[in-house]
């Protein structure tokens, strides 16, 4: 009964951490899909607010372990 108990215990470990691994590469896909059209809206009206969308979602992004390089979205602010 012991080692039947172990297997549940592993799998339902197992399980939990493939749903974790999951939620976070769903949360950077959405995280992705909102700078981009940020990034998006940027590029058609050059306004402030989107500029700093994209900086906060590259945040969000890089708090995830995605790093973006913001230099290359924003060359001309060196």
């Amino acid at each position: 009964m012991e080692k039947y108990k172990n297997v549940v215990e592993e799998g339902w470990a197992e399980f939990l951490t493939e749903l974790r691994e999951y939620e976070r590469r769903s949360l950077i896909a959405e995280k992705e899909n909102l700078l981009l059209d940020a990034y998006s809206s940027w590029l058609k009206s050059k306004e402030e607010k989107y500029k700093f969308q994209v900086l906060n979602f590259a945040h969000e992004l890089n708090r995830l372990g995605v790093f973006i390089n913001l230099e290359k979205l924003f060359p001309e602010e060196k």
